[in-house]
């Protein structure tokens, strides 16, 4: 079965993975149990894959949904397995869009310049350290040899 929707979330919420995590739902009269998670992420492309699974909790059944994401779309495929049916595929992508909706995006600490600046001042005591403690490694050295 075939799946294709629009999504209103951007592109750092939808890569960032803060919105995976369990999904729970009913369709067709059972309820179904499961998850969603990002899988692989090409900001080249842009395009990410993202792939959900529910099972149900009373029965044998299951739905899994596998999605590549793009820029304000997502397009995949749903693999029913045993009593579940078209419903259950669209209800887990229901709620992936709700909780991409709920999702804030992950905000990096890299983009605050204060941060980095705090970052760079750590990285060069570091390295102070690490050339100080190579010539005093390599003095002792030489007072040992002779």
């Amino acid at each position: 079965m075939k799946v294709r929707r629009t999504v209103a979330a951007d592109w750092a919420t939808l890569v960032g993975g803060a919105w995976a995590g369990r999904a729970a739902f009913t369709a067709d009269g059972a309820r179904y149990a499961g998850a969603w998670r990002l899988v692989d992420v090409d900001e080249d492309a842009p395009r990410a894959g993202l792939h959900g699974q529910a099972r149900r909790v009373e029965g044998w059944g299951g739905v899994t949904v596998t999605l590549e994401a793009r820029p304000g779309e997502l397009a995949g495929d749903a693999l029913l397995v045993g009593d579940a049916g078209p419903a259950a595929a669209e209800a887990l992508v229901d709620g992936l869009e709700a909780l991409l909706a709920a999702a804030e995006p992950v905000v990096s600490p890299a983009d605050d310049p204060a941060w980095r600046r705090r970052l760079a001042w750590r990285a060069a005591v570091a390295v102070g350290v690490g050339v100080a403690a190579g010539v005093a490694g390599a003095a002792w050295d030489r007072r040992r040899r002779t």
